[in-house]
C-alpha cells in the first residue's frame, strides 16, 4: 500500500513539475510582420481587481496601462482595437483608460459589441473611432449613486445602532439612518458635477457642443443603429469591420496579424497550453502507430507550437 502511494506521489509530482516546465517554455506571441493588437475592456470597470484562481474579473487602468504601453512598444503594432463589452463603473478608473489612449501615437479604434455604456463609453469616446454592433447598447451618459436605508428592518428586527462620529456628516450614506434632504441636496451637486465632466469629456472626444451631448444625453440608452443616428458613434458594424478601420487608419497594405493582449488566470493558461501539448502528442503517437509519416503529398504537418 505504501509503494502504491508513494508511486501515486511520484507520478503527481512529475505532473506538476511538467506542467510548470511547460507553461515557462510556452511561447507568448509570433514575431513578425504589421500587426493589430486587440485589448478588451471587460466586466466592471474598477481601479481594484479581484482575481482568483478561476476567473479574473473587472478592467482596471493597471492592467489597461500594462496591454497598451506593450502595444505601443511594439513596432510591428500599427493600429489598436479596444474591444468593449462593459457596462462601465468607476468614473476615476474610466477617466484614467480614456487617458492613456489620448497619449497614443497609433491609431486607436473601439468597437463595442453587446455593451458599452457609462463609463465604457466614456472610454470609446477618447478613441479615433467608434464602431458599434447594431445590436449593442451604449450611451447611457450620466452619473448614479445609491444609497440603501434600512433602518426601517433594523427597528423591525428590533435591532439598535449607536454611531460615534466626529463630524456632521459622517455616517451619512450609511444605511443605519435615511438621508437628511441637506445631505440628499449636496449629493446631488456632486452628482451633476460628474455629470458635467462626463458630457464635456464626450463632447470634447466627438467634436459636438455641449449643448447637444446634454440633449442626448441623460441617461439614455441606444442601440448601436440609434447611436449612429445622434453621432455616439461613426459606424455600425462588426469586429471584422472595425479591424478593417484600424488596418486602413494605419496605412495597412497587406492583411494584418491579429494579436490579442489579455490576461487569463493561471489555470486557464495551465490547461490551454497543456491540451495544445498533450493533443499534439497525443495525435503524433496515433500517426506514428498507424504507420503514418509526418510529411506526405498532403505536406508536412505542423507542430501548433512552432
Amino acid at each position: 500500500m505504501r509503494l502504491i502511494f508513494l508511486f501515486l506521489l511520484m507520478i503527481f509530482s512529475l505532473l506538476i513539475i511538467s506542467i510548470v516546465f511547460v507553461y515557462m517554455i510556452s511561447p507568448r506571441e509570433k514575431v513578425g510582420g504589421e500587426k493589430i493588437a486587440i485589448i478588451e475592456v471587460k466586466g466592471v470597470i474598477s481601479l481594484d481587481e479581484q482575481e482568483g484562481f478561476f476567473s479574473t474579473s473587472a478592467t482596471t487602468p493597471e492592467k489597461f496601462k500594462r496591454f497598451f504601453e506593450r502595444a505601443l512598444s511594439d513596432n510591428s503594432v500599427k493600429a489598436i482595437l479596444i474591444e468593449i463589452n462593459s457596462p462601465g463603473g468607476s468614473v476615476v478608473a474610466s477617466d484614467e483608460i480614456a487617458n492613456i489612449i489620448k497619449k497614443s501615437n497609433k491609431p486607436v479604434v473601439a468597437w463595442i459589441g453587446e455593451i458599452g455604456t457609462s463609463g465604457a463609453y466614456y472610454i470609446a469616446s477618447a478613441c479615433d473611432y467608434i464602431v458599434a454592433s447594431k445590436g449593442s447598447l451604449t450611451g447611457s451618459i450620466g452619473v448614479i449613486s445609491i444609497f440603501t436605508d434600512y433602518s426601517g428592518l433594523l427597528k423591525k428586527l428590533g435591532i439598535n445602532v449607536t454611531v460615534i462620529k466626529a463630524g456632521k456628516y459622517k455616517d451619512m450614506g450609511s444605511g443605519y439612518r435615511p438621508l437628511t434632504q441637506e445631505e440628499i441636496e449636496m449629493l446631488e451637486n456632486i452628482s451633476y458635477q460628474i455629470y458635467d465632466m462626463f458630457i464635456e469629456e464626450v463632447a470634447d472626444n466627438r467634436n459636438l457642443s455641449k449643448d447637444y451631448v446634454r440633449k442626448i444625453a441623460e441617461g439614455r440608452l441606444y442601440t448601436g443603429l440609434q447611436a449612429k443616428e445622434v453621432g455616439l458613434v461613426d459606424e455600425v458594424g462588426t469586429k471584422e469591420d472595425a479591424i478593417e478601420i484600424a488596418k486602413k487608419l494605419a496605412n495597412i497594405t497587406k492583411k494584418p496579424e491579429i494579436v490579442y493582449y489579455r490576461e487569463k488566470t493561471f489555470l486557464q493558461e495551465i490547461l490551454g497550453i497543456t491540451s495544445t501539448y498533450f493533443g499534439y502528442g497525443f495525435g503524433k503517437a496515433l500517426l506514428e502507430y498507424a504507420g503514418v509519416p509526418e510529411s506526405g503529398q498532403r505536406g508536412r504537418a505542423q507542430d501548433p507550437l512552432a
